[in-house]
C-alpha cells in the first residue's frame, strides 16, 4: 500500500477552478462597474473603480491567507467580490448621477433673398423672461452683409436706447448664432444695422413665455440609420415656420430641401447642411397651401411630404405650386 494517499478529486480541480472562476468573477465585476461608470460623473467614478479595486485586493489576500483553499473559499471570493461590486455601484447610481445641462432655447430668425428691401422673414419673436437664450440668423442673402442687434426702442427714434444685442455683422449665404443674455419682461426692438429702417421687427419677452416666430412653434424632424424618422411634416399656411433638424448619424452629412414638385426640380427651400450628430434651427419661409415634397440633398431616398394649410394645391401659376404628379 502506497504511503501517501492519492490527492482527493477536489484536490486535483481546485488548481484548475481557481483561476477560471476568478476570471469569470474580476470579468464580470469589470462588465457590470463599466455599465456603473459610464452613468456616473468622473470624481464617483473614479472614487467607486478605488473602492472596489481595494474591496478585490482585500477578499483576495483573506481567501490567500487561509490555511487551505477550498472550493468554499473561492464561492466565498466570488460572493464578497460580487456583492461589493453591485453594493459600491447602486451607492455610486444613487449619488454620483451627473447634472443633466438644459438645452439651450433657441429663437430663430433669417434674411431671405432681397432681406435689404423686404425685411426680417419675420417681424415679431417672443422669448423667455430672465434667461439667456440663442438667437440663430441665417442670413440666406447671398452677397449681402447682415446682422441682428437687440435694443430697448428704436435707435434712430431715440439716439439714447440700451443696445443689448450687437450681432456680428455675417455676408450670406452664412447662418451664425448670437448669445442673448436674459432680459426683463417687456418689449423690444430688433434690427439690421445695414438696413434698419426695413429690417426690422419687435421682440416679447414675457416670464414663462416659449420661443416661438410670428405666433409659431415651428416642427422637429431627425434623421437617423439614413432614414427620416417621418414621411410627413404639416406646416401653417402664409407664415414662416422654425425648423429643428436633428442630425443622428454620426460623421454623416443631411439636409432638407423642400420642393413644389415630386421630381424635385422646382426648390423653396434649402436647409443648411449638417454633420452629424449635431441640430440645426432654421425658419422655412412662408408657403401657400398645397402639397409639397421633401428631401436630403445627399440622400434621395430619404423623402416625404409637406402638408401646408389644408392640402390643398395652389393656385395655378402661383409661386410654389405643383408642378408635376398628384398629391399623395
Amino acid at each position: 500500500m502506497s504511503e501517501h494517499p492519492e490527492p482527493s478529486r477536489e484536490h486535483l480541480l481546485l488548481p484548475v477552478l481557481i483561476p477560471v472562476v476568478a476570471l469569470v468573477v474580476i470579468g464580470s465585476v469589470l462588465f457590470l462597474l463599466s455599465r456603473v461608470l459610464l452613468r456616473v460623473t468622473p470624481t464617483t467614478a473614479t472614487i467607486t473603480a478605488l473602492i472596489v479595486a481595494a474591496s478585490i485586493l482585500g477578499v483576495a489576500t483573506y481567501v490567500a491567507s487561509r490555511p487551505q483553499v477550498s472550493g468554499s473559499s473561492v464561492l466565498l471570493m466570488a460572493g464578497g467580490v460580487l456583492g461589493i461590486a453591485m453594493f459600491t455601484g447602486g451607492i455610486a447610481l444613487l449619488v454620483g448621477k451627473p447634472h443633466e445641462e438644459a438645452k439651450p432655447i433657441v429663437l430663430s430668425l433669417a434674411a431671405p433673398q432681397g432681406a435689404a428691401t423686404k425685411g426680417f422673414d419675420v417681424n415679431t419673436l417672443t422669448g423667455p423672461a430672465n434667461v439667456g437664450f440663442v438667437l440663430d440668423f441665417n442670413n440666406q442673402d447671398g452677397g449681402i452683409q447682415h446682422d441682428v442687434d437687440i435694443a430697448s426702442e428704436d435707435p434712430l427714434k431715440n439716439p439714447g436706447a440700451t443696445v443689448f444685442l450687437q450681432g456680428a455683422p455675417t455676408t450670406g449665404p452664412q447662418q451664425i448664432q448670437y448669445e442673448v443674455k436674459a432680459l426683463q419682461p417687456g418689449k423690444y426692438y430688433f434690427f439690421c444695422s445695414f438696413h434698419p429702417t426695413v429690417m426690422n421687427g419687435t421682440l416679447t419677452i414675457a416670464a414663462g413665455a416659449p420661443p416661438q416666430e410670428g405666433g409659431n412653434n415651428g416642427v422637429t424632424i431627425a434623421a437617423k440609420g439614413l432614414a427620416f424618422n417621418t414621411k410627413l411634416l404639416d406646416l401653417p399656411d402664409g407664415q414662416p415656420t422654425q425648423l429643428t433638424f436633428e442630425n443622428e448619424d454620426a460623421g454623416i452629412t443631411h439636409n432638407i430641401g423642400i420642393y413644389s414638385d415630386k421630381s424635385y426640380s422646382q426648390e423653396v427651400f434649402r436647409g443648411t447642411d449638417v454633420v452629424g450628430v449635431n441640430t440645426a434651427t432654421e425658419t422655412i419661409p412662408a408657403l401657400q397651401a398645397g402639397t409639397y415634397y421633401f428631401r436630403c440633398d445627399y440622400h434621395p431616398t430619404m423623402e416625404g411630404v409637406v402638408k401646408v394649410g389644408s392640402g390643398a394645391a395652389p393656385p395655378s401659376g402661383s409661386p410654389g405650386s405643383p408642378s408635376a404628379g398628384p398629391s399623395p
